[in-house]
């Protein structure tokens, strides 16, 4: 079993999460006639989405697309996951996306079919930090966690961080299964597969520290996934956990920096004398 570097902010977001829910035990009482409603209405949504998803989506196995299999059920054994989750690929109509869930005590991956076409682009690795992304979901029981603190979901502010926290404890589970397709899976959901290949991924990491003010703050804070520029996992000796710079990485990013120059020559768009 590999080693998880959980986001130490997703245990005490947890925390605060238990803690507001056990305070509002109280009102959701009061607010069961509403609330057992709205939860069977919930219950009917993730049925019918999973009903969608095994109707039409392409169930991955051993005999349709068994190289996605093997990944899964190796990074499976590699997280000492009790049992393979369910994964399907469906197509999303131009979508960057996959997500974990779970329903009725069974776990779902769904892989969007545009993402998988663009890991087959840019080979295997991508496809592994993806995949090992969602499943840390699962180990992370993310979803049940979300489940038992529901009342506090509610509270502004605080879910969003949880959620964040726990997004970036899966790219680190992302990165520990695959470390060479953890930049280049996030340069995608950036700026889609082709322009991925131009994209200076050292420049796009230290965005977040000359794109800033109270709108950039507040529009993370509002959601559920980190900012993309924070989340870059650059190769060498750049990679970040959780967002945070390691010791002696300006250097080495002043240093990569540097070949970013233009060089077209501009004179000639200059009247002559």
């Amino acid at each position: 079993m590999i080693e998880i570097n959980v986001d130490k902010r997703e245990k005490t977001y947890f925390i605060l999460l238990v803690i507001v829910s056990v305070l509002l035990i109280v009102p959701v009482i009061f607010m069961l006639p509403v609330l057992l409603p709205l939860s069977l209405l919930v219950l009917l949504g993730q049925g019918l989405l999973i009903g969608h998803v095994k109707g039409n989506g392409v169930r991955v196995s051993e005999v349709q697309f068994p190289e996605i299999y093997k990944i899964v059920v190796k990074q499976s054994e590699q997280l000492g996951l009790p049992d393979i989750p369910k994964v399907y690929i469906m197509e999303s109509g131009g979508v960057l996306n996959a997500f974990a869930t779970r329903f009725l005590g069974f776990n779902y991956v769904l892989l969007y079919s545009e993402l998988v076409e663009v890991s087959y682009d840019k080979g295997r690795d991508v496809m592994e930090f993806v995949i090992g992304h969602e499943l840390g979901h699962i180990k992370r029981n993310h979803i049940n966690k979300k489940l038992w603190t529901f009342p506090a979901q509610w509270m502004p502010f605080l879910a969003q961080a949880y959620s964040r926290a726990c997004e970036n404890t899966c790219d680190n589970i992302g990165f520990s299964l695959n470390q060479s397709g953890a930049e280049q899976g996030i340069l995608v959901l950036a700026v889609g597969p082709k322009l991925a290949k131009k994209i200076n991924a050292v420049a796009f990491y230290k965005q977040q520290y000359t794109e800033t003010g109270f709108w950039v703050w507040l529009s993370e804070k509002l959601a559920y996934h980190p900012h993309l520029s924070k989340r870059v996992r650059l190769e060498k000796d750049t990679f970040v956990i959780g967002g945070g710079l390691r010791e002696k990485e300006e250097a080495v990013l002043e240093k990569e920096m540097e070949p970013v120059v233009n060089i077209e020559d501009y004179s000639k768009y200059l009247p002559k004398n």
